[in-house]
């Protein structure tokens, strides 16, 4: 079981460093390839642009592959993306090789909760789960923190990517080994779960989370970098913070569920809080560099915090489809991501980053009052 759960937990990173693997990398891709701010933000919505299409379309297919091979095949695609990404010629093959690497990433995601639940059987995953999700930030933070590095040593962004490329496809190889799980097709699908309205409500959660964690991390570096004017290594570092403590946030959110220290709405809470003081935070005119960085902590933790609540929540809404309630919440995920960073680069484009800021604050307001609606996995059982 050890090895299953380690090895979902390294594809999880991997596909995380498809996530924000340009980031860090926009003022060099943008000045190679002629992008706009707004052009450089539509490079993380083509990736969630065909995860979101791939899940809403596929679910049930993605379902009757079984979760292993689902894995196998989403990381293989995952690699290739990156591999086009380093090899385009212009926008148009970037933003080709982005979204093969968001449908590679839909073939995996739900695939590799419902991996986990298989390893676990009748005990609790909450944990496993949390460790699972750690991955994604985990993978977005080494993007944010290695792929300038890289760039510098190897003298270009484009051989970043490639080493990228090379790396997934080393995973792909070391998942062949995975251990198989017993699964049996459910009996519903995603049109059963867009009639859930706890389904619903746990999608905009995730959106509030991992969609508007993403977002912020995609222009975190540049944040820095513009209002700081600090190097640009040195900004991928400090925002990689920012994914780094979703990753141990996530961990953590998962063991106080495991142990039953906390119930899951509560869990919801203190994360959506914790993003709308963050955030609010880093809107601050004038803010000093400290003040920006303890607002950039509170929205790392809020973002990680509730994901095993929202997953095993979103499961317990709809037994008859676990993996299709799943995959709505992950489509909150996705649209959050796939919307915000366009919309927080328009923000920064015309009326600075204030006002990028006060979109994710106000997301995560939302998805706080949402919970006096909502119910947690404990009412559901």
């Amino acid at each position: 079981m050890r090895r299953g759960i380690g090895l979902a937990v390294l594809g999880a990173v991997a596909f995380g460093v498809t996530y924000a693997d340009h980031a860090p990398l926009i003022p060099l891709i943008a000045a190679d390839l002629g992008l706009s701010d707004v052009q450089s933000g539509i490079l993380s919505t083509a990736l969630f642009a065909a995860y979101l299409v791939t899940t809403l379309v596929g679910i049930g297919a993605i379902d009757r592959l079984g979760p292993r091979r689902a894995i196998g095949v989403g990381l293989a695609l995952a690699a290739l993306g990156a591999a086009l990404v380093a090899t385009a010629p212009g926008y148009a093959v970037a933003l080709a090789g982005k979204a093969t690497e968001g449908a590679g990433s839909a073939l995996a995601f739900v695939s590799a909760t419902r991996y986990i639940v298989g390893l676990y059987g009748d005990r609790r995953s909450h944990f496993a789960l949390g460790l699972y999700g750690a991955g994604f930030p985990l993978g977005s933070a080494l993007a944010l923190a290695l792929m300038p590095t890289l760039a510098s040593t190897l003298g270009a962004w484009r051989s970043a990517f490639a080493t990228e490329a090379v790396l997934i496809g080393l995973v792909a190889v070391a998942w062949t080994r995975s251990p198989a799980v017993l699964h049996v097709a459910a009996r519903g699908d995603m049109r059963d779960a867009l009639r859930c309205g706890n389904c619903w409500a746990m999608s905009l959660q995730h959106a509030a989370g991992f969609g508007l964690g993403l977002a912020s991390g995609t222009w975190i570096t540049v944040f820095l970098l513009r209002e700081f004017a600090l190097p640009l290594s040195l900004s991928g570092l400090l925002g990689s913070v920012l994914l780094f403590l979703a990753v141990v946030a996530r961990s953590l959110g998962g063991w106080l569920l495991a142990r039953e220290h906390v119930p899951t709405k509560a869990v919801m809470r203190a994360g959506d809080l914790s993003i709308v003081i963050g955030v609010a935070l880093l809107a601050l005119p004038e803010r000093p560099l400290p003040v920006a960085l303890a607002g950039m902590v509170l929205v790392g933790l809020g973002v990680g915090l509730p994901y095993a609540a929202v997953f095993n929540t979103a499961a317990a809404s709809l037994p008859a489809a676990p993996a299709a309630a799943q995959g709505l919440a992950a489509i909150g995920g996705t649209a959050g991501a796939m919307i915000g960073a366009p919309v927080m680069g328009y923000a920064v484009q015309t009326l600075g980053f204030g006002a990028a800021w006060a979109v994710v604050g106000t997301v995560a307001a939302t998805a706080l009052a949402m919970t006096l609606r909502a119910r947690g996995e404990e009412e559901l059982a």
